[in-house]
């Protein structure tokens, strides 16, 4: 099995240039690859725009306040109003025509454009396809629907992209986006045949959660660690969990952070030197990742 996770492509980071709104804060400042997070904010009305195509699909969620939106298809507008956690979907390629506008002129609103590797939506599909079957490749363009899963998932992403979680944390999520967005649209053809997802021994957890204490410093990908247990990767979150209790997010996170309060207390590295080596590229979010964990600052425990 590969070790490589799906990335998002160079053309999603173009989106927001072609957006009327302006652009609050993105997951491209984190790091994160396998999946592309805009927060976006409009307030009064817009022109006319076309989006920009790219081969990810792209969802896009509605966050903070209240706004119309219309689309230009078959000669005509189609208006949708988005309160909080409305969503729509556009599908690879697709370039579509919208305008919009505040629900209140002086309101200002907030939409999560959030955009999933075509090939994890392909890899997803691949697994849960029986054998035999073809099934369509993406979910359909949509302009509006309501899903409460997917609007916790992505204000989730919204919360961990700003304390600066890592990269295994934001695969899970396109993941599971993907799977779930092909399910709720019968993207998937009936799953009736007689593949197992598969379980994790005793040993291949040992080895996969030793492999992770080796490499806290590598972004290290699900792929990765599903190779080292030998599994499904679509299936090796939820086997992780069941034999852990915790995601294997949560498991590497709790992993450098523990080994970051060691070396702080043992060690004359510096609180950046020690983010490092513990998967942290910006000790900003070090910081408040062991802050939330720990109750107390890295320079606190260094001085201790």
């Amino acid at each position: 099995m590969s070790g490589n996770s799906p990335s998002i492509s160079p053309e999603s980071a173009k989106c927001a240039e072609a957006q009327p709104n302006k652009l609050i804060f993105t997951s491209q400042s984190v790091g994160w690859t396998s999946l592309l997070i805009d927060l976006m904010e409009g307030l009064g009305t817009c022109d006319p725009f076309e989006t920009h195509a790219t081969p990810d699909v792209t969802l896009v969620v509605a966050t903070v306040g209240r706004h119309q939106i219309e689309v230009f298809r078959s000669e005509r507008w189609h208006r949708a109003v988005y309160p909080v956690g409305a969503a729509g979907i556009t599908p690879p390629q697709e370039v579509a025509r919208l305008r919009w506008k505040s629900d209140r002129p002086d309101e200002h609103f907030r939409t999560a454009h959030v955009y999933v590797p075509a090939q994890t939506i392909a890899e997803a599909v691949e697994e849960f396809r029986s054998a035999g079957h073809a099934s369509g490749p993406y979910p359909p363009s949509e302009l509006i629907f309501a899903d409460r899963a997917v609007a916790q998932v992505v204000a989730a992403l919204l919360g961990a992209m700003h304390s600066g979680a890592p990269e295994i944390y934001a695969e899970q999520c396109a993941r599971w986006l993907a799977a779930h967005l092909l399910l709720r649209h019968d993207s998937l053809p009936e799953t009736h045949d007689d593949r197992s997802a598969g379980s994790i021994g005793d040993r291949r957890l040992a080895r996969t959660i030793e492999f992770m204490s080796a490499n806290l410093e590598s972004p290290l990908t699900l792929a990765q660690l599903a190779s080292e247990a030998g599994v499904s990767v679509h299936h090796f979150s939820r086997l992780f969990r069941q034999q852990t209790g915790l995601t294997p997010a949560g498991m590497l996170t709790s992993m450098r952070l523990v080994t970051a309060r060691r070396l702080l207390r043992t060690s004359d590295l510096s609180v950046t030197e020690v983010a490092r080596r513990c998967g942290y590229s910006r000790p900003s979010s070090f910081a408040s990742a062991f802050r939330r964990h720990f109750g107390q600052a890295p320079v606190d425990v260094a001085r201790e």
